[in-house]
């Protein structure tokens, strides 16, 4: 008995393979792999889960409707889905079921490969935001036995269009356990750059409110495995900022570079400068009222992360004044703490609580007869 996660990059390869992990330790004896489009699978093999498939970012960075430019340099990745299905075709004979953790393309694709029964599990979409078009809830309705959501929101509108959605939670919200490192003292602004090459540029960007706010504060920077520490430093030093012990120095102002330490900075900060994309949404779920704003790149375009602060309907806030708008926005927040409050309950209630792996792994299992 082998199941096969398919997802499309590391925010869905993460919740897969935590998904993963629960159906192992749920049912040791039913095999799970992982099948990630456009990443290495390394939320996967960290987790103990083998892949079948190994990709890499597109030049768009995944998002190819986001500009003309993206789109054109994409054409020459083509052969990544058509490798991508051939792989699993060629698999399919060892594949019992399938699970799916993307978007509806993805679904249609693992599908046409594989033919076997499907959950779906749909993060990229939320009637917050931007409702699936009917073409898509079409094959939601087809395609998939059950269909899992971002929301409850949107579960309930697709329940209302005849399609089997549920909402169990987000598995994003899943293993985010501090390991108790000393930030500093309160107030502390957490400084989420994302993940993707273009973040070192939107991390300058960053530093250019941090020069300007006026409060005593704690800036902390939460650096994923993927951004490079010498070279954010070689970076700066264009700017006149230095690096000693850790900490980004400049006219008094002081950053400090945090890695593996994600969930302390969003778990202790008071408010989340975030230009990313499921960091953003995590820090929100956890309570903590996230400032965004345009960035470099097609993951922070106006419309993607405006698109976010409707997901997450009032947690996050997009400010187009930049920087001056950012920077009264922060002082805004500094100075009421009710506010910050509201705001992170916003947060928490459009997330849902951690536990979601474990109950789609519940749900996958009784669906799949394990």
């Amino acid at each position: 008995m082998r199941i096969c996660f398919l997802s499309n990059c590391y925010g869905e390869d993460r919740s897969a393979a935590l998904i993963a992990r629960e159906v192992k330790k749920l049912r040791p004896e039913v095999k799970v792999v992982g099948a990630p489009l456009i990443s290495p699978g390394s939320e996967y093999l960290k987790r103990g889960i083998p892949i079948l498939t190994r990709g890499k970012i597109p030049p768009s960075g995944g998002f190819p409707t986001k500009s003309v430019w993206g789109f054109i340099l994409d054409l020459a990745n083509l052969y990544v889905p058509i490798k991508y299905y051939l792989t699993l075709k060629k698999k399919k004979k060892d594949i019992n079921y399938a699970v799916v953790v993307g978007d509806v393309p993805l679904l249609v694709l693992g599908y046409l490969a594989l033919r076997r029964d499907t959950i779906f599990l749909a993060p990229a979409k939320s009637d917050y935001q931007r409702p699936h078009y009917q073409i898509e809830e079409l094959i939601m309705r087809k395609i998939p036995r059950k269909v899992l959501t971002h929301d409850q929101y949107t579960a309930t509108n697709l329940q209302k269009k005849g399609i089997p959605a549920f909402f169990l939670g987000n598995p994003m919200m899943d293993e985010l356990i501090p390991k108790g490192l000393n930030l500093g003292e309160s107030p502390i602004i957490g400084i989420l750059p994302g993940s993707r090459k273009e973040a070192y540029r939107n991390f300058l960007k960053i530093l250019k409110v941090v020069e300007l706010v006026n409060e005593k504060v704690n800036f902390v920077c939460a650096l994923p495995d993927s951004l490079k520490i010498e070279k954010i430093v070689e970076l700066v030093k264009k700017d006149t900022w230095s690096y000693t012990d850790g900490m980004l120095v400049k006219n008094g102002k002081r950053v400090r570079l945090v890695k593996d330490g994600f969930t302390d900075v969003i778990s202790q900060a008071d408010i989340i400068i975030g230009l990313a994309g499921t960091a953003n949404e995590q820090a929100a779920g956890l309570g903590k009222p996230v400032i965004s704003f345009a960035g470099f790149g097609p993951q922070t375009t106006p419309g993607r992360m405006k698109d976010q602060a409707r997901l997450l309907g009032g947690a996050v806030k997009f400010i187009s004044n930049f920087p001056r708008g950012v920077v009264s926005e922060i002082s805004f927040l500094l100075k009421n703490p009710e506010e910050r409050k509201r705001r992170g309950e916003i947060g928490t209630f459009r997330m849902g609580p951690p536990g979601g792996a474990r109950k789609i792994a519940e749900l996958i299992i009784k669906e799949f007869n394990l």
